[in-house]
């Protein structure tokens, strides 16, 4: 268990607190095992009040990174316990004597009366029932959990399939943007003033007809003309001969 006070919750008075407590059942010798965890060296050196944990267990011991608590700088009763957080793991530097202390009856008071439904099942006659129930529970929720992720899937490709369709749209709106941009230039340049009234179409079309490229199609025209001109002078000067 974490955090555990040495009395009832109620209880005015300031209370000692276990960062963690261990307990091995036993009639003959039972064991209580408390840990105090440091995250920094200042957090050790500040703290005065750890001493009182020891009448609360049998075992003590201090947890931190390692190297963070030198052994020498504790009594030789209180263990040491290094964490190395790059494995995660825990090695003792140095074990925790045992101690014959008289359990304290408020701790016990306070793990019955608030700590004891967080670790047992009250709807579970044996622990057999439990383990079994809790595996039936653990296949329920695999299945439950492979269901949803196949429906998050699912539902993926349905979004991913929408924002292709978009992304399309997109780009033939991009294209359809440019060709207007051009058409507006063009109209632009030819002094189309009709552009946004009903009949620019026309407009457009008169002024294309009146602009430079008529001189390209009238050269066209003329020449196709004086072609057939001398076309129709051949013609009639063979007819004079036969």
């Amino acid at each position: 268990m974490t955090e555990v006070k040495d009395g009832p919750t109620q209880s005015v008075r300031h209370h000692l607190k276990l960062d963690g407590l261990a307990i091995r059942k036993s009639w003959s010798k039972p064991l209580l095992s408390g840990y105090e965890v440091k995250v920094s060296r200042s957090d050790f050196l500040r703290d005065d009040k750890w001493m009182g944990y020891l009448p609360l267990c049998h075992e003590f011991s201090f947890v931190c990174p390692a190297g963070l608590i030198k052994p020498e700088e504790l009594p030789e009763q209180v263990g040491l316990i290094y964490y190395n957080p790059d494995k995660e793991t825990l090695q003792t530097k140095r074990k925790a004597v045992y101690r014959l202390v008289e359990i304290p009856a408020n701790m016990l008071m306070y793990i019955i009366m608030n700590r004891l439904d967080n670790d047992r099942h009250p709807f579970f006659s044996d622990q057999r029932e439990q383990i079994e129930a809790y595996i039936k529970d653990k296949a329920n929720r695999h299945h439950l959990s492979e269901t949803y992720k196949h429906k998050i899937a699912a539902r993926l490709d349905e979004l991913e399939k929408e924002a292709s369709e978009i992304r399309r749209k997109h780009e033939r709106f991009d294209q359809t943007q440019a060709v207007y941009d051009r058409l507006r230039k063009l109209a632009d340049q030819v002094g189309c003033h009709g552009w946004f009234s009903d009949k620019w179409v026309d407009e457009l079309e008169e002024m294309v007809l009146s602009s430079a490229v008529s001189k390209e199609i009238q050269y066209a025209v003329d020449s196709v003309e004086r072609s057939v001109t001398r076309l129709r002078e051949a013609v009639g000067a063979k007819a004079v001969e036969l």
